[in-house]
């Protein structure tokens, strides 16, 4: 993430002038930069937040394979059809040896580059452990702050414990596809709870029907438990185009709807305090733990631990009374007058 404290970076004057003229080059050029240089990030924000016009964030996730490209790119068409402006983060695997990607998303969503009111961006998800790249929520701030209506976020291919795309968005599509063993996936505690919507994508092939029936037993057996609504559950066929406009309606009935309810302005202020304990803890470990050394004491001591089949607890603790030592430190020679 990124330090609270003040840097040497300052954006330049002639690039912010073009993003606030509203020049795509501008945009694509700061969306770079949140995602190239992490020491930019305060001083964009406190440029970005204050432009922000509320744009609806959008999580499109699902196992891989399932046609989330497909489903995100007839979905755009949709909300441009309706007068909306889209921006699109299409999140690709890094490769864990090289970091590269190859971001193949945005070659399918072609059908979507003539128009200028969409905005698509594809990042490599690097470190992110979560389906996303550690810069998408930056991103989103950007096209939000670009003065896009609806935020499209394509997560990569997640699993039941890769929820991160929940935290960066207001509402979150999951998209299954029949005989894949999806039910079970959905099963699973944590995935099943992320979705405002269901999605059963490539509803022509066989078990499509059979995998509908499950979900919407399924949620029955939860909201009588409960008490809570069952979210949509919907078919289509992203590939063929159909069924898609039902999608994109249930989406809309589904942002009015949280609007209504407040729950907008909650998923921002989570938003907003995850990112405070993520930028204080990043801040105080790089400033005391170079104060303490430990950085330098910790590939050594991995590799002795690793060694002696012993537990790194103890080495843990030792370590954070060092981290505390040097703050205390700090702290008192400030005090001294």
């Amino acid at each position: 993430m990124t330090s609270t404290e003040e840097g040497p970076f300052a954006i330049d004057s002639a690039l912010w002038s073009d993003f606030l003229a509203g020049r795509r080059l501008a945009c694509a050029r700061l969306i770079s930069l949140v995602e190239n240089v992490p020491e930019s990030v305060p001083e964009i924000r406190d440029r970005l937040i204050p432009l922000q016009k509320g744009g609806v964030r959008i999580g499109i996730t699902g196992p891989p394979g399932v046609g989330k490209s497909t489903v995100t790119a007839s979905l755009a068409r949709r909300f441009l059809k309706a007068g909306r402006s889209v921006g699109i983060i299409a999140v690709d695997p890094s490769s864990p040896f090289t970091g590269g990607a190859f971001l193949g998303d945005r070659v399918r969503m072609q059908s979507v580059l003539d128009d200028d009111r969409a905005f698509i961006r594809s990042l490599a998800s690097r470190n992110g452990h979560g389906g996303l790249s550690p810069a998408t929520p930056f991103a989103a701030d950007v096209l939000d702050a670009f003065g896009m209506d609806r935020i499209l976020i394509e997560t990569v291919g997640v699993g039941q414990t890769e929820l991160d795309v929940l935290d960066c968005s207001d509402l979150v599509v999951l998209v299954l596809q029949p005989a894949t063993g999806d039910v079970i996936q959905a099963l699973k505690a944590g995935i099943l709870e992320i979705a405002d919507l269901f999605l059963i994508n490539k509803s022509d092939l066989p078990g499509a029907e059979s995998l509908l029936d499950s979900l919407r037993f399924l949620f029955e057996i939860s909201a009588r438990r409960d008490g809570a609504a069952a979210p949509p559950v919907l078919v289509a066929s992203a590939l063929k185009d159909q069924g898609v406009d039902e999608v994109h309606a249930a989406l809309e009935s589904r942002i009015g709807e949280l609007a209504a309810s407040g729950r907008f302005e909650e998923k921002k202020r989570r938003r907003m305090e995850r990112e405070i304990r993520d930028a204080i803890r990043d801040c105080l470990w790089e400033r005391y733990s170079a104060l303490a050394g430990v950085n330098d004491d910790i590939p050594a001591l991995s590799a002795e631990l690793v060694r002696t089949g012993r537990s790194p607890y103890p080495a843990i603790r030792a370590l954070c009374r060092m981290i505390t030592l040097a703050a205390g430190e700090e702290m008192e020679g400030k005090a001294r007058p």
